[in-house]
């Protein structure tokens, strides 16, 4: 069995390979080729521990167990193990902290590319945490993008992370990056919503990251004013499979992304409306992430064996 560490996870992911692996991801999971339980988790007085399970024609079966305790510092910690999917041996132990983090700023990107006005040039990235971190790295790599707002309730901490880019800078208020933004990333734990919908442009993309039953970052009013794309239908479901901004909505209110990729159904219906990607984290994106890391690993020959 093969374990490899945060730091040569870090080095052995790549973003160019990643968002095109993932929208081939999104592809197979919409054309119903994974077989991806529900997602399921065990309550303690503090946090959760989350279970993730997923498989795909050609890639191991993959297990993420990822806990989420609020008060701890990280808030999220993982762990991706894969399974060789034709004799069920365990072949690969991982972090999956960096995996979580890059893998939904890269599926955020890929809604960019495929939902967002053409003509967009500001950003605006609500949080400081480790999601805003991994967005203003992948969104760094956009073409066209001239200024990206820093934004958050500690000013400090948002221009902190605004240092990390040239063209970053950090804003006087959520406010103010959002009311100039073209796109919108909303990378918090918040258990309400953190903009509001006065504060948007015409024709703006918002990005939603955050996972925080029975509440969260994006604004009912939004999500029903706009057109929505998610991951999966199951976004739809109840808590901890689905999302808790989303309960009561019938599943056909979104896309999934991989319907809009396979040229099912429609993305951008024209330059003034609203687009929103809600994103869930889905096992999917895991198990194609892990997976690129684990064949580089093997090819490099990083890492260090164990026997069980």
């Amino acid at each position: 069995m093969l374990i490899l560490s945060r730091k040569e996870v870090e080095e052995l992911l790549d973003p160019r390979d990643l968002v095109p692996a993932l929208e081939e991801g999104f592809k197979a999971l919409s054309a119903g080729q994974l077989d991806v339980p529900p997602r399921n988790q065990v309550g303690a007085p503090k946090g959760v521990l989350l279970g993730m399970y997923a498989f795909m024609p050609g890639k191991p079966f993959s297990v993420k167990l990822v806990s989420i305790f609020h008060e701890s510092t990280p808030s999220h910690q993982a762990i991706i193990t894969l399974f060789n999917s034709e004799t069920g041996a365990a072949i690969a132990l991982m972090d999956g902290e960096y995996i979580t983090a890059m893998r939904t700023a890269a599926a955020s990107l890929l809604s960019i590319q495929h939902l967002a006005r053409k003509d967009s040039k500001t950003v605006a990235i609500i949080g400081t945490g480790v999601q805003a971190e991994s967005h203003l790295k992948m969104i760094g790599t956009l073409v066209g993008i001239e200024k990206i707002w820093i934004a958050s309730r500690n000013r400090s901490a948002a221009s902190a992370l605004a240092s990390h880019a040239s063209n970053a800078h950090a804003a006087e208020s959520i406010h103010e990056a959002v009311s100039n933004a073209d796109i919108v990333c909303l990378c918090t734990s918040s258990p309400e919503p953190v903009i509001k919908k006065d504060w948007l442009k015409d024709g703006v993309h918002i990005t939603s990251v955050g996972y925080r039953p029975p509440g969260g970052e994006l604004p009912r009013d939004v999500i029903e004013a706009s057109n929505l794309f998610v991951e999966s239908k199951r976004a739809f479901e109840p808590p901890p499979s689905g999302s808790a901004e989303l309960q009561g909505l019938p599943a056909d209110f979104g896309t999934e992304l991989g319907e809009l990729l396979l040229k099912q159904k429609p993305g951008r219906r024209s330059e003034i409306e609203w687009t929103v990607y809600k994103s869930m984290g889905h096992a999917m994106e895991d198990l194609v992430a892990a997976s690129l890391v684990y064949e580089k690993a093997i090819e490099r020959g990083m890492g260090m064996k164990v026997e069980l």
